[in-house]
């Protein structure tokens, strides 16, 4: 393993966490992607977890909040969403307990319904209904949230 490629390899990462946090499986697959050996890779991340550049838990929170501030969804989603960034279960239900706490997942519903509501007051109420029933779906909210956001 030389230094050199170990110095590039770091400020590559560096760069990459400049532009926006990251899970570690996201930086190493970045890293692979470059070309970067799999030696490298483990020492530069060893090293920016050792400094707190890289800290899943960190990153799954700020995520989470980001995520909530900008286009409000369901825990389901958000489930979804930090899986694809490979982070892990215990790391997620710690992240989606401190969700349930901070935001309640009916009232963002009803939010969502109310912002929805002018688009769709042409449409008869069944429509109007499986549209939002639908809308909320994939956005990742549990069917009770649905059921009382929409009646």
């Amino acid at each position: 393993m030389s230094s050199k490629e170990l110095l590039k390899a770091k400020d590559c990462a560096y760069r990459l966490l400049a532009y926006r946090p990251r899970s570690t499986q996201e930086l190493t697959e970045r890293l692979e992607k470059k070309g970067f050996e799999s030696a490298i890779i483990k020492e530069t991340i060893a090293s920016l977890s050792a400094l707190d550049y890289l800290n899943d838990e960190k990153f799954a929170r700020s995520w989470v909040k980001t995520k909530m501030q900008l286009s409000p969804v369901g825990a389901g989603l958000l489930r979804f969403q930090l899986r694809q960034k490979g982070l892990a279960n215990e790391i997620i239900n710690l992240v989606l307990g401190e969700y349930h706490k901070q935001y309640d997942e009916i009232e963002t519903a009803i939010q969502l319904v109310n912002s929805r509501k002018k688009q769709y007051k042409k449409l008869k109420p069944q429509a109007r209904k499986r549209r939002l029933y639908g809308y909320l779906k994939r956005r990742g909210f549990s069917q009770e949230a649905i059921i009382k956001a929409i009646a």
